[in-house]
């Protein structure tokens, strides 16, 4: 018993490593996003497209890893409850790289389009809230073996930011009735549409991977 539980402490150790190293390259994505929806409005498409080359980049590492920790977990060391949450939460911050990824291409092919200044703060202040957001739950991933209680409270606080972002997706949704104010294209609305409805679903994949985190936490109580 001791040699097992040794060996499942080790490979606890192990996986939250690598989910430390996997949610950093998810917070250099959200990071760069918020870069490039910068660059977006001030027209500049050389710095757009550098960002959404670093955001790609990252999420391509992420994927990698992704995989590393999955093939790692079929090994059967820790509990099949434990395996299947670590694989969840996984997959939920994985999705967070991966719809960053999909807004931030869809910006690069909006680039010529100018959108008035209210719509860009909008914008703006969901992902500086998906930013923080990820730097939460980077913060809660650090203690979550240590500090139940904090665990939990930053999880609370994460689902407060997802619920804001929700508020402003909402309210970016009603100015596309104004859409042909500024673009008579209807085609770069469904684009613009994919893009916002991306910087949701990052937020909820944040709010459901700090979910499961606090499962963990909650079933070891």
């Amino acid at each position: 018993m001791r040699i097992g539980g040794f060996l499942r402490k080790r490979a606890e150790d192990d996986i939250q490593y690598k989910m430390t190293e996997h949610l950093s390259r998810v917070q250099i994505a959200t990071k760069a996003l918020m870069r490039a929806i910068k660059a977006w409005r001030k027209h500049n498409f050389v710095e757009l497209d550098k960002e959404v080359g670093i955001i790609s980049a990252e999420e391509n590492a992420a994927d990698r890893l992704l995989a590393e920790m999955w093939l790692e977990l079929t090994k059967g060391t820790l509990k099949t409850k434990l395996r299947s949450n670590i694989l969840t939460f996984i997959k939920r911050a994985d999705e967070v790289a991966n719809h960053t990824k999909r807004a931030s291409q869809n910006f690069l092919i909006l680039h010529d389009l100018e959108l008035p200044d209210h719509i860009f703060d909008k914008i703006e202040k969901a992902i500086e809230l998906i930013q923080l957001a990820t730097e939460k739950l980077v913060e809660a991933l650090a203690i979550y073996r240590k500090d139940i209680q904090r665990t939990v409270d930053i999880t609370t606080e994460i689902s407060f930011l997802e619920h804001q972002v929700d508020g402003l997706y909402s309210r970016l949704k009603n100015h596309y009735f104004d859409y042909q104010k500024f673009s008579d294209n209807f085609g770069g609305l469904v684009i613009f549409d994919h893009a916002m409805r991306d910087l949701e679903k990052a937020a909820n994949a944040v709010e459901d991977a700090s979910d499961v985190l606090r499962s963990i936490v909650i079933s070891e109580v």
